[in-house]
């Protein structure tokens, strides 16, 4: 088990590397700054459905680092956001209607299963990239974007790069465990819940390529600020007394 920890942590290294000079792209154009002080976590709407939690909107300021608190406090947030219910409400519906997923029938009391089984995938995934794998290993699980002064090429290559690639506590660039080894525990855990006849390695493999195909889309979404498309109106404020403005 200890050879295999050491080899799934070289392979993550050398492919993180290799599409950072393969990009052309280093970093994105802000930066984690460890010697600015500790700030409160940004006020994001709570019904929008790509709330962004754990985006950094504004590409020009350096930030302070995450504590493990807050990094918990990310997954918390998108787990008990009311986008959470409609994504997997969304999802099973679409799996019921094209049968795919964990086979729990085509009647109303497999949909709802299916409902929950989506929901708990979402639940582990959030917790698993964002507080559980990026507090061991000192990674920030935040997508920083870099805005709208890089060609569109660019954003979209950022966007794949930080699948595999991201900013460590100090700022330094490193593998992205927490959507490498996070999204992987996740998906393990799901055979846990889900039919004996779903079970399968080749599944598995389906499930842990959804979840990046997924991480994908909505990043590609907060890097060119298309949930400004989504908001609902009267629903989004400012940020808290005492927020950075700069996320």
């Amino acid at each position: 088990m200890t050879v295999l920890w050491k080899e799934l942590r070289s392979v993550c290294s050398v492919l993180a590397a290799f599409l950072c000079i393969s990009s052309g792209i280093l970093r994105a154009q802000a930066s984690i700054d460890p010697s600015l002080p500790s700030a409160p976590l940004p006020h994001v709407a709570f019904f929008t459905f790509f709330p962004g939690y754990e985006t950094v909107k504004n590409p020009g300021r350096p930030v302070p680092p995450l504590t493990t608190r807050q990094k918990f406090k990310i997954a918390c947030r998108k787990t008990f956001s009311p986008a959470l219910p409609i994504d997997a409400l969304a999802v099973s519906g679409w799996d019921q209607a094209t049968n795919f997923g964990p086979d729990y029938g085509q009647e109303w009391g497999g949909f709802g299963k299916r409902v929950a089984y989506n929901a708990a995938n979402f639940t582990t995934k959030a917790f698993f990239a964002i507080g559980i794998v990026p507090a061991a290993f000192h990674q920030d699980p935040r997508y920083f974007r870099l805005g709208a002064g890089s060609t569109v090429a660019k954003r979209i290559r950022w966007a794949l790069l930080n699948q595999v690639a991201a900013l460590s506590d100090r700022g330094t660039l490193m593998p992205n465990y927490g959507k490498l080894i996070g999204y992987g525990a996740s998906t393990a855990l799901s055979n846990a819940y889900m039919p004996a006849r779903s079970v399968s390695f080749s599944n598995d493999m389906k499930g842990y390529g959804i979840k990046f195909g997924a991480s994908i889309a909505i990043d590609l979404v907060h890097e060119f600020d298309l949930a400004r498309f989504a908001h609902v109106p009267g629903l989004h404020g400012n940020s808290m007394p005492g927020a950075r403005s700069d996320y």
